[in-house]
């Protein structure tokens, strides 16, 4: 017999949760509006059309769009759009010194979701020496088979990445990053992001 759940599903939020401060709500949710204007300057789409087969190329363009979207996200991130969540990431920082995993992870978190809002993503460990990210379905890989484009390394790869470094340039973190999977040999791309 199956004990009974005391859990009852919950419908989805109308809107993002919010707790109160008096006269202040705090919004806990990332807001959508984050990634509708990160999107709206850096739109995958246009990336892959203007790919190429050629691979220093596609590496290059596929970076320098990691880069200028994260840093558009980070700028967005810490003010239009902060959070509650990462108000207090940064109240714990400021009070303990501790920013790794929590800081970058938020950047990298809301990178994803900004730019690609539709992947599957997931973070598999969060300690304070490791950061795993893994991105299981990811709309810059299917667009690339979409159009043809096949290279013996993954361009896109260099956009994560990029993306990541920039963040953790911003946190001050000292990481080392490592991609053991990709998405076409293991069925997802894993970014190991360890403390250095």
């Amino acid at each position: 017999m199956r004990p009974a759940s005391r859990r009852s599903p919950l419908p989805p939020p109308a809107a993002p949760f919010t707790l109160e401060e008096p006269g202040k709500p705090l919004l806990f949710d990332a807001d959508r509006g984050l990634p509708d204007e990160v999107t709206a300057r850096y739109s995958v789409k246009t990336l892959v059309a203007s790919l190429t087969p050629d691979l220093p190329a596609a590496r290059k363009a596929c970076a320098d769009f990691g880069r200028g979207a994260m840093g558009l996200t980070i700028e967005l991130a810490d003010s239009k759009y902060q959070d509650r969540a990462g108000e207090m990431i940064e109240k714990v920082y400021l009070k303990t010194g501790i920013s790794f995993p929590h800081r970058l992870q938020r950047y990298a978190e809301l990178f994803l979701i900004a730019v690609r809002p539709l992947d599957r993503w997931n973070v598999t460990c969060a300690t304070p020496d490791k950061l795993t990210i893994e991105v299981s379905g990811c709309a810059v890989f299917q667009a690339m088979k979409v159009k043809g484009l096949s290279y013996k390394e993954l361009p896109c790869l260099e956009l994560c990445l990029g993306g990541f470094r920039v963040a953790a340039d911003k946190t001050g973190d000292k990481v080392r990053l490592d991609v053991p999977k990709t998405l076409p040999r293991d069925g997802r791309c894993q970014f190991v992001l360890a403390v250095a």
